[in-house]
């Protein structure tokens, strides 16, 4: 457990978030939101995956149970970054309520790897960046971005080596297809939804286009 320690908040949080006004404020809350409700789905997944596995396979079951423990770890702390807002998610509520949807496990692979090594490359882009530029470190959450991307990179290493472990993820006609068409879907989809949030990027002092290139490229 890497990051057992890590996420210790600190008073710069809530002065942070006590300076930021007007769209930037609004911004800041919506990536919160955004971030939290993904590193949440990412716990319910990790957490259903550990618990239905764990009799047929208990080895790939703690491993999906350790995953579950980082993503509900993560959600956590960008919860309580929402309190510096005066506001909170009721993720017990979208525990409730949300419906849940089966896919072939193999369509969860493809996506949740690129998903996380995708998480990984954009963590450490915007942490290296605000390092270079402090100017533009707003909020002490990215200050946390070094060590909370080698979380990603450890998911994605994982699904990395459950699809090499079933070669016929990975190596006929029809799992190169896969392949494509997950990696066309989801970079689409980063790329698309980072264009209608350009105000964020810009708000850390990033080129949205330029970000999201780099991001693809790694």
């Amino acid at each position: 457990d890497y990051n057992q320690t890590h996420f210790v908040r600190n008073p710069e949080f809530k002065a942070a978030a006590d300076k930021m006004e007007g769209p930037l404020r609004q911004i800041f809350v919506e990536f919160l939101e955004r971030s939290c409700t993904a590193e949440f789905s990412g716990f319910l997944l990790y957490k259903e995956l550990g618990r239905r596995l764990k009799k047929t396979n208990p080895v790939v079951a703690e491993i999906f149970s350790l995953m579950s423990r980082d993503e509900a770890r993560h959600a956590g702390f960008l919860n309580k970054g929402l309190s510096d807002f005066n506001l909170a998610l009721d993720l017990g509520f979208l525990t409730k309520a949300r419906k849940y949807t089966f896919f072939k496990p193999k369509f969860i692979f493809y996506a949740t790897y690129l998903s996380e090594k995708i998480g990984y490359w954009r963590y450490i882009t915007i942490f290296r960046h605000l390092k270079a530029n402090p100017q533009y470190q707003v909020y002490p959450i990215f200050k946390y971005f070094d060590n909370w991307c080698q979380d990603e990179n450890r998911h994605g290493d994982f699904f990395s080596a459950l699809l090499k472990a079933q070669p016929q993820f990975l190596n006929d006609w029809k799992a190169k297809l896969w392949s494509r068409f997950f990696c066309l879907s989801v970079y689409v989809t980063m790329y698309l939804n980072d264009c209608q949030r350009t105000a964020f990027y810009e708000g850390i002092g990033l080129n949205t286009k330029e970000f999201d290139m780099h991001v693809i490229i790694e």
